[in-house]
């Protein structure tokens, strides 16, 4: 009974009729499962701000080859079916010439969708929509270390526009790059800086790594920065911040031993809601 199920479905899955409505609505679902990321503002967990052009035009795309398959539809309702389709598969169950049968549907199914391959082109819309869509955080730097070197490609550009800004403008990312280019902060100087809180367990108490990520191109080549602040008296202490905060820190730089960084004396910190765009851009 199942094999005969398990039959009968493979024939209707051969049908033109059939294969056009899947991969048409197969094209259709990945293009909308696009259009939600774009427009609910989460593309940017995933990809680089300056290929959003491209995410528009495969959407544009996937949109327009999707709604061309109503008209192979049309004429899959119009075609009579051809002979060898499905009295010819009864033909085989027969008893007719297996090998003969094989070449046949080798012929004309060549370009079908069997299940597996719907399947596996439908697991990104189904992950897309069983994982809520969330930037990196604390959590993925247990594969990453917070550092600078790894930013050489973008260093003349990044640090191009860093030099520009005034001091308090400054992101992470451009402090970061400037004291690796060499710079030292003057004393009137006041950074002004946007990260989540990284307890680092060889810390002293009262310091931790404000931090970001930085994305080059997409989220699987995201890099981690950061700047180590000392807290000035009166402020809170490690004890007090939750790892993964995002907190906005003012203060001035200070040296610090055995780094090429300067060390951010905290002036003033408070929480912040985490930014509509998380990650950092060279």
């Amino acid at each position: 009974m199942s094999q005969n199920s398990g039959t009968m479905t493979g024939r209707l899955l051969r049908l033109p009729r059939v294969q056009a409505a899947l991969k048409g609505l197969l094209l259709l679902g990945l293009g909308i499962f696009l259009f939600t990321r774009i427009t609910s503002g989460t593309l940017n967990y995933y990809i680089s701000q300056r290929f959003d052009w491209l995410t528009i035009a495969a959407v544009l795309g996937l949109f327009v080859v999707g709604l061309s398959y109503r008209h192979l539809l049309q004429e899959a309702d119009d075609t009579p079916a051809a002979p060898g389709g499905l009295a010819s598969e009864r033909s085989g169950e027969a008893g007719s010439t297996v090998a003969g049968d094989s070449h046949q549907h080798g012929h004309n199914h060549s370009h079908t969708l069997g299940w597996s391959g719907f399947l596996l082109i439908s697991l990104p819309i189904i992950l897309g929509l069983l994982v809520p869509p969330r930037p990196l955080g604390v959590a993925a730097l247990q594969n990453r270390e917070i550092s600078a070197g790894g930013l050489d490609s973008v260093l003349p550009a990044a640090v191009g526009s860093s030099l520009v800004r005034e001091s308090s403008e400054r992101t992470i990312l451009d402090w970061v790059l400037a004291f690796h280019q060499g710079e030292r902060p003057a004393e009137t100087d006041t950074a002004d800086v946007v990260g989540f809180v990284y307890l680092d367990d060889a810390a002293d108490e009262a310091e931790f790594t404000l931090t970001r990520f930085v994305v080059g191109c997409c989220a699987a080549d995201a890099m981690a920065v950061g700047l180590p602040v000392s807290l000035a008296a009166g402020l809170p202490s490690e004890g007090e911040l939750e790892e993964g905060q995002w907190v906005r820190v003012v203060g001035q730089f200070a040296a610090s031993t055995g780094s090429s960084i300067p060390v951010l004396v905290a002036e003033k910190l408070e929480a912040v809601p985490e930014p509509n765009q998380p990650y950092l851009y060279p």
